[in-house]
């Protein structure tokens, strides 16, 4: 790590630190307080990378109410979401030790691991994932560099594009964007340039005023969530093709894993399986409510074939696979669970 990001980690932790003592007195022991005190008690700190209440937590405030239920000797101090921890330092406070744990988007940390883009493109469930060995090597991955990776909080959320007045222009089953400017991130740029679209990336704050006085023809984000950042109101269409995992992997201190007891260890585990079970029956309500709303509001809905969206869909994930093999060849490991070879 360069002497500048040392630097910002060792700020941040100090922050995060300061911030948990002020809520709940000074913690005792070992990396990220992660100590398991006299009688077994386990306390472990926690980040988001997301506001509190956001919908992207839903499933990570289930399991810690799993281990409320179920393992009561286990103590999560939530230290804070980004107002505390800037996103893309969170995984790196969890590597560093300043924190145990860490709700964070696939996305914000593959500066340390570029192969965490695998958790872009995979077409399954979490709990699919967990069974057919994937999130397994995924995890063997991340002891690499320091992280332990206790499984996914989120499911059913991913990219999409939205439209402004030039949607009537869109053919359904083959989509062509040559001569559109599209605003999306770099996560979403090699599908939108596939498109033929020339892509633009600007903050979320700036795309209400864009998209409103047409200096961008659409833009890539989620299938919710969009009311929540305020850019829901200049939609007129939206693309009904999910396309690419938005995926947050619950990241753990490695150092602190390894230090709890097999019975601390179990409970975790038991509590993120149980919980990836029920992610679809807690995230699928909330995307198809905003669906409802964008209906109800006059949006068009552009709902191609099943063919036409799986064939969208396997695009997406054919030019992620090729741009992340050709920098990661292990990668290819992974996609083989993915894919059922």
């Amino acid at each position: 790590m360069s002497r500048k990001n040392r630097a910002r980690t060792l700020g941040v932790a100090a922050f995060a630190a300061a911030l948990t003592m002020t809520m709940t007195g000074c913690l005792g022991g070992g990396a990220g307080g992660g100590a398991m005190a006299e009688g077994g008690e386990v306390t472990l700190r926690l980040a988001t990378t997301q506001t509190k209440d956001a919908p992207e937590n839903l499933g990570l405030w289930r399991i810690v109410e799993k281990l409320e239920e179920d393992a009561p000797w286990i103590t999560i101090e939530y230290v804070g979401g980004p107002e505390a921890i800037t996103p893309n330092d969170a995984a790196e406070n969890v590597q560093s030790g300043a924190l145990d744990l860490a709700n964070v988007s696939s996305a914000y940390y593959t500066q340390i691991l570029p192969e965490a883009e695998v958790f872009d493109l995979t077409p399954n469930q979490p709990a699919e994932d967990r069974e057919n060995g994937a999130l397994d090597l995924i995890n063997e991955w991340h002891e690499e560099v320091g992280l332990h990776v206790l499984g996914a909080t989120i499911s059913d959320m991913a990219y999409m594009l939205h439209f402004g007045d030039r949607w009537p222009e869109i053919d359904l089953e083959n989509p062509d964007l040559s001569g559109w400017l599209m605003r999306g991130g770099p996560t979403q740029q090699p599908m939108l340039e596939a498109l033929g679209a020339e892509v633009v990336n600007m903050p979320v704050g700036e795309i209400y005023t864009a998209m409103e006085r047409g200096t961008i023809d659409g833009f890539a984000a989620g299938n919710t969530g969009m009311y929540a950042l305020g850019i829901a109101e200049p939609i007129q269409a939206s693309y009904r093709a999910p396309y690419l995992t938005i995926r947050y992997p619950l990241l753990m201190n490695l150092d602190t894993w390894n230090s709890l007891d097999e019975r601390s260890q179990e409970a975790l585990t038991d509590a993120v399986a149980e919980v990836e079970r029920e992610l679809p029956e807690i995230y699928g309500p909330i995307i198809e409510e905003e669906y409802a709303q964008w209906e109800s509001e006059g949006k068009e809905q552009l709902l191609p074939t099943e063919a036409g969206i799986e064939r969208f869909q396997q695009q997406a994930r054919d030019i992620g696979w090729d741009l992340l093999e050709a920098r990661v060849p292990r990668a290819a490991e992974v996609r083989a669970f993915y894919e059922g070879n």
